[in-house]
């Protein structure tokens, strides 16, 4: 939004001034067309993606669907001799090398895919998504784009959870010592790759030109909070014991909160998602002690107040927070 809209409606506010020549300007400004450079820098942009999209993914399904009518020669030399030439174009076409190389990261696990595929390797699934994610790291520290940070947080999401299992660690909550040092790894995993954006974002020869990949950022955000809270419930409800991992889980997703809120990377979508984890992990830690009750009504009554109250206070805080940063950034 046009942060002159926050300078005008403070203005009204302390003033009480709402004649028609403020009501003219308020309107202007808000219908403010894009600048017609910048709205056709965006179509291009938007169409060399698309199209990278469209290449990448149809290269992929052309080999699935003739499988039988390839050799096997045949169809490494096609997805091979792809990714070589869209790793040319982006190196001597700077115009169109985000998406060459967005291209060459959809082509590199295609690739991995057919290898595996085709010599019957024996490794897990897990493995294939890792080795797609390390490989494709070089281009992707080098394009310094968030339109390739994106992708690569879920695709090393994907490893994470593919070698952990279903939420995560669920089946190591018998809780003795080596499986709580599984535990303790999982949650220091999931914590590492939930703080990758921040820690490119804090390298000056490889942060992206606006300081911050917003997208993936708030990607590697949701997927460990998603990760934390899953591990949380299912010590509540898995386990013999209430383990620690529920509050490990409720640190982890306050401490991210508080960073998403406090820090200079401070983002409403993140902080949203953290206010969202932790109502989460509140009202399953309510449900665990209240379900042991008989008395059901009264503890779905109980749940249903206690849930209220969550949505309510943090749906009025996060506005008022909206409020206050909207407001900073006017000034």
């Amino acid at each position: 939004m046009n942060t002159q809209l926050y300078r005008a409606s403070e203005h009204i506010h302390t003033t009480g001034a709402a004649n028609a020549e403020w009501r003219t300007l308020l309107y202007g400004w808000a219908t403010e067309p894009p600048d017609p450079d910048s709205l056709a820098r965006a179509l291009q942009r938007g169409m060399l993606i698309a199209a990278a999209l469209l290449g990448g993914s149809g290269l992929i399904f052309w080999i699935a669907a003739n499988w039988q009518d390839l050799s096997r020669g045949a169809r490494l030399a096609l997805i091979e001799g792809s990714l070589l030439m869209t790793l040319v174009v982006a190196c001597f076409v700077p115009r169109v090398r985000e998406a060459s190389l967005l291209a060459s990261l959809l082509v590199l696990g295609g690739l991995l895919a057919l290898i595996g595929q085709t010599y019957q390797t024996g490794a897990d699934s897990w493995q294939l998504f890792a080795a797609w994610a390390v490989l494709s790291l070089p281009w992707v520290l080098g394009a310094r784009s968030d339109l390739l940070w994106t992708p690569w947080v879920g695709i090393a999401a994907l490893a994470l959870s593919l070698s952990t299992g279903p939420l995560g660690m669920m089946r190591w909550f018998s809780l003795t010592e080596p499986h709580r040092v599984a535990l303790a790894l999982t949650f220091l995993a999931w914590l590492v790759l939930g703080l990758v954006p921040l820690a490119v974002a804090h390298v000056r020869w490889l942060r992206l030109p606006g300081g911050l990949g917003r997208w993936s950022h708030r990607l590697s955000v949701g997927l460990a909070l998603g990760a934390w809270t899953g591990l949380g419930i299912a010590s509540l409800f898995y386990s013999d014991t209430m383990s620690v991992a529920w509050p490990v889980a409720a640190v982890l997703v306050m401490g991210m909160l508080w960073m998403n809120w406090q820090s200079r990377w401070r983002d409403l979508p993140c902080l949203s998602l953290a206010v969202l984890a932790a109502n989460v992990l509140v009202m399953s830690l309510a449900a665990r002690f209240l379900l042991n009750n008989d008395e059901h009504v009264m503890t779905l009554l109980t749940l249903g107040v206690l849930g209220l109250i969550c949505l309510g206070g943090s749906a009025t805080w996060l506005l008022r927070q909206q409020q206050t940063w909207g407001r900073g950034d006017a000034e």
